[in-house]
């Protein structure tokens, strides 16, 4: 990997981008915050983001508690400590399903502050995520497990799609 993209990487883990695309969320529906009382009159929209943001939760805290309890690294900067490929659970269906909650915590701000400039941006994230962590940390996994990394890329997607 470039320096410069390793130099990126080490500035922006994904938490910090997380973090730093809920406050673009809410700066780009600042006037709407300032309404309360339009939450009260669109039930469906906050409906809809409550049940976003609760499951992308429940998939971030249950892919975290699978690599905790497996004993390997949830440090997105330090794949090469990695002791154990995490293959079950959460991580059938995605190689990534603590990003893909990151996404949807996103997705359930932007649509919860009616943040169309939000939703709109959502494939920036899934992009910087993608370029800065996963391709990288891939490449590590592929290294450290080599077969078993390969047949279990082969049939679970990077996100939920290939």
């Amino acid at each position: 990997m470039n320096t410069f993209r390793a130099r990126i990487r080490l500035f922006f883990p994904p938490p910090v981008l997380l973090v730093l695309f809920l406050l673009f969320d809410v700066l780009t529906s600042w006037p709407a915050i300032m309404q309360w009382r339009r939450f009260i009159t669109l039930p469906l929209t906050s409906c809809a983001a409550a049940v976003i943001g609760g499951l992308s939760l429940c998939l971030i805290i249950t892919g975290l508690l699978q690599l905790i309890s497996r004993n390997t690294t949830i440090n997105a900067l330090q794949p090469d400590k990695t002791k154990t490929l995490v293959i079950e659970g959460c991580y059938k269906f995605s190689r990534n399903p603590v990003y893909l909650g990151f996404v949807g915590m996103h997705l359930s701000a932007a649509t919860g502050l009616s943040s169309v400039v939000g939703l709109l941006v959502t494939p920036l994230l899934v992009m910087l995520i993608t370029t800065l962590h996963i391709q990288f940390e891939e490449t590590e996994m592929a290294r450290l497990f080599g077969q078993q990394w390969n047949a279990y890329s082969r049939k679970t997607p990077r996100w939920l799609w290939r």
